[in-house]
């Protein structure tokens, strides 16, 4: 019973400490044009920007517009470049939902095919199953991307390589590379922790990763999407 109490205890002030935090965005260089962007809103989630020579890329759109327009101003404090293209690497909501904002201010919004028809498939679905756990995450309009490759695709004259390798941790994940930085942002495929698998292609996931290591990228530095950002190749 003490046991239980203590465990109980953890919790709470885990919990505490967590609703004690002033959510927010930051932005932070992490090597050549790769930005980490750390999100502490609803639930932490990291996410990437790319500054190339002439313009910005966006990995990840953030969980609203709010959050995107909080990126946005991030990353004018340290450049002026246009902000180009946003690219979700997923169907979630903390890789979409910003996509409206994006969107109003001129940028292209890049995915895959299969994310195009999985937001226009299940965005109000998986918008309710995050509320199950984070009750405040608002109700944020379905906003679809606005350029869709069949597969994997580049941007920045192939600075940006977005690698759809097969199902993962959700039937669309991609990694995003960066070749000259040998920085691969995994999102939700590679992180500390599984996390929640109920969308998980668990027969698949595993192929994928062996597809990731054939490639045989020469990788310094992982992004997770959750918990801890920044990681080595180990």
């Amino acid at each position: 019973m003490r046991w239980l109490f203590l465990a109980l205890s953890l919790v709470l002030a885990a919990t505490a400490t967590f609703a004690a935090e002033v959510p927010k965005v930051t932005l932070t260089h992490l090597k050549g044009g790769v930005y980490v962007v750390e999100d502490t809103y609803y639930l932490k989630e990291n996410s990437a920007v790319y500054i190339g020579p002439d313009a910005v890329t966006i990995i990840g759109a953030t969980w609203t517009p709010e959050t995107a327009r909080l990126l946005a101003a991030e990353i004018r404090k340290v450049t002026d470049k246009p902000i180009t293209a946003a690219i979700d690497p997923d169907y979630n909501p903390e890789r979409a939902g910003g996509n409206g904002y994006w969107k109003s201010i001129g940028v292209k919004v890049v995915s895959t095919r299969l994310t195009y028809d999985l937001l226009t498939a299940k965005w109000t679905s998986v918008c309710d199953f995050i509320r199950r756990y984070r009750p405040a995450y608002p109700h944020v309009p379905l906003v679809l991307p606005t350029e869709t490759h069949r597969g994997s695709f580049t941007l920045q004259g192939d600075r940006v390589r977005a690698l759809y390798l097969g199902p993962s941790h959700s039937p669309d994940d991609i990694f995003v590379y960066f070749p000259k930085e040998k920085v691969l942002y995994a999102g939700n495929i590679l992180k500390e922790h599984l996390g929640n698998l109920r969308f998980a292609d668990l027969r698949a996931y595993p192929k994928t990763l062996q597809r990731l290591k054939g490639l045989h990228l020469p990788i310094t530095t992982v992004i997770s999407g959750h918990w801890s950002a920044v990681h080595g190749p180990e």
